[in-house]
């Protein structure tokens, strides 16, 4: 009957893989790998796919040219790799035309018919990603340095998107193999050990990545979110999901400027955002968006370190990432507009006539115009976080052997202890998405503890 609930699934996977290692004299190194790997949530026809890959190593350091270079560069290795992996991540039965239950009324009387709501695709078949990389390892004066250093180059051919069709279909866009993306960017870390008295080993590391949309098979481009909410691109040149919205040029200070310049609502008055018409047609709309900064990352970096003196020991990691930008949305960026709460960031700092220098734009009851995606609503979300850090103590063996104990540490440790980011101002983690903020978030904890071996 209509009010009948539940449902019922199945899918599997099905792989055959095999791998050769090849090491002659520890100095030249090979390994072959082969994978062919079969998924339910595909049709049979598009079912399997192969994914080889292989590496190659060679230890310079061990070879006799090496010999005198070796009390100082110990170590040296040059290594490569090339190989592909598939991602099957989309629903189950994407590519059957199912039915769902829909509830109508025939006869003046409630009936419960079966109707398809999404479009099929019978083509869907595997995401993969080619990947190159190349590499090498240095150690310094018996290991005491550590340098790696990594470029890579990652591609994804046919990525599972779900790109907007025609309305007049009916039905909702399926999933479709659709578009190249190429990751291109290099790793470096660093670790430095040494001490005698006080014993240190620092690690540090570094990655910049270039994100950029090669092809969307002759479409798009795809734009997604409001103007009054983050709004993001796909097209091809960006990075993917870039934001994508207004340049702003600052508040409009007197009704001269406003005459002189097309605003985006015919009764702009001082203190509305001056919205820049980049293509000079003489109107502000959407035809003047452009792109506005990555939503993800450009940079990664950190630090882990260990320090031990006597019986005292520390470890410390902080962690960051920078060169992208996140668009709050909601109550945080609409200065009380709809009359919700707001951030106590907007007390005193939005624009009057007696405060013509103000962060923020004018508020204006149950009127969007000041808060449209735009450079203006950008927030630096680069960060810096001491992620952890613990400091412990062992006791001297001349009081834990008396009551029986081989070892005794004790220690007390906090984790996400502090950040520095623009995002701080707002009370929000430096790691949440754009949108409402409407996240659970991280928590600082503090621990006391002793590991204890009898």
């Amino acid at each position: 009957n209509r009010n009948a609930t539940g449902f019922d699934a199945e899918w599997g996977l099905r792989s055959y893989f095999g791998r050769f290692n090849y090491n002659f004299m520890d100095k030249y190194f090979f390994e072959l790998n082969g994978r062919y790997d079969g998924s339910s949530r595909f049709s049979s026809d598009n079912r399997y796919s192969f994914f080889p890959s292989f590496s190659a190593g060679w230890r310079l350091s061990e070879e006799s040219f090496w010999t005198n270079i070796k009390p100082v560069i110990n170590e040296f290795k040059l290594r490569g790799s090339q190989g592909s992996t598939g991602n099957q991540a989309v629903g189950l039965y994407t590519f059957f035309e199912t039915l769902s239950a829909i509830n109508y009324s025939f006869n003046e009387q409630p009936a419960q018919g079966f109707a398809q709501a999404n479009l099929a695709n019978q083509e869907l078949t595997w995401e993969t990603t080619n990947q190159i990389n190349i590499g090498f390892d240095m150690g310094f004066w018996e290991d005491k340095f550590l340098l790696t250093v990594d470029y890579y180059q990652k591609t994804t051919d046919g990525i599972l998107l779900e790109l907007p069709i025609p309305a007049l279909i009916g039905l909702g866009a399926p999933i479709q193999n659709a578009g190249v993306v190429k990751n291109e960017g290099y790793e470096i870390s660093l670790n430095y050990r040494g001490g005698q008295t006080l014993n240190y080993d620092i690690g540090l590391n570094f990655s910049d990545n270039n994100n950029e949309v090669l092809d969307l098979v002759n479409s798009g481009p795809y734009i997604s979110g409001s103007t009054t909410g983050p709004r993001f691109i796909i097209e091809e040149g960006l990075p993917i999901n870039s934001h994508w919205g207004y340049r702003t040029d600052g508040v409009f200070q007197t009704e001269d400027e406003i005459e002189n310049y097309p605003t985006l609502r015919p009764d702009a008055a001082p203190g509305d955002v001056k919205y820049l018409d980049t293509n000079d047609d003489g109107i502000i709309n959407e035809a003047d968006h452009e792109y506005l900064g990555m939503s993800f990352p450009k940079y990664d970096f950190g630090m882990n370190g260990n320090l031990r003196y006597k019986n005292f020991d520390l470890f410390l990691q902080l962690q960051g990432a920078s060169g992208h930008k996140t668009r709050l949305d909601g109550a945080f960026q609409q200065i009380a507009t709809f009359e919700t709460f707001t951030h106590a960031i907007y007390t005193d700092n939005y624009w009057t006539p007696d405060r013509t220098d103000a962060e923020f734009p004018r508020p204006i009851k149950g009127d969007g115009r000041n808060f449209q995606t735009s450079d203006a609503q950008m927030i630096n979300a680069s960060y810096l976080r001491l992620k952890n850090i613990v400091l412990g103590y062992n006791l001297p063996l001349v009081f834990t052997e008396r009551v029986f104990i081989k070892s005794a540490r004790v220690f007390i440790g906090a984790t996400n202890v502090f950040t520095i980011s623009e995002l701080n101002r707002w009370d929000l983690d430096p790691e949440i998405p754009s949108g409402r903020g409407s996240y659970y978030p991280q928590v600082s904890m503090y621990s006391l503890g002793a590991n204890i071996r009898f």
